[in-house]
């Protein structure tokens, strides 16, 4: 198994886990970008237009050169906490990023149930979570 040793590579030092992540982000947009053309496509009840495709790249480019600018601020965070605030930055966009690959999905007529009922129990526990914080205010 080759490739998951070539994967754990660039899980060796902090650096190279946070690159990999970015990584990640700017495949699954990529990917997302495209499902959402597909289902475009070859949906009759979504209207293709190039205007939504164009805005959807710009806010994906401003979406990565905005995750990018993050990496030199968290080295100035004092005790490891700007690498963990970036982790939960860079993960948390990840699964809004594999969220919207299922809409796209599920828009192209496939079933994602068992995926979505993963991403959705990121989304209850944080709504509880949001719901208890403001009973306490």
């Amino acid at each position: 198994m080759e490739i998951f040793e070539y994967f754990r590579h660039f899980l060796e030092t902090e650096d190279t886990k946070i690159l990999f992540i970015l990584a990640l982000i700017c495949g699954a947009m990529i990917l997302d970008f495209l499902l959402g053309t597909i289902a475009a496509k070859i949906n009759p009840s979504i209207e293709f237009r190039s205007q939504i495709g164009i805005y959807g790249i710009l806010r994906k480019m401003v979406s990565i050169f905005l995750l990018v600018f993050f990496i030199p601020l968290s080295v100035i965070v004092p005790g490891g906490v700007g690498t963990a605030l970036l982790y939960t930055l860079y993960l948390g966009y990840l699964l809004m990023e594999l969220k919207s690959i299922l809409e796209n999905y599920q828009k192209m007529g496939g079933t994602a149930d068992l995926f979505q009922r993963f991403l959705d129990s990121f989304k209850s526990s944080t709504d509880k979570k949001g719901d208890d914080d403001v009973k306490r205010n």
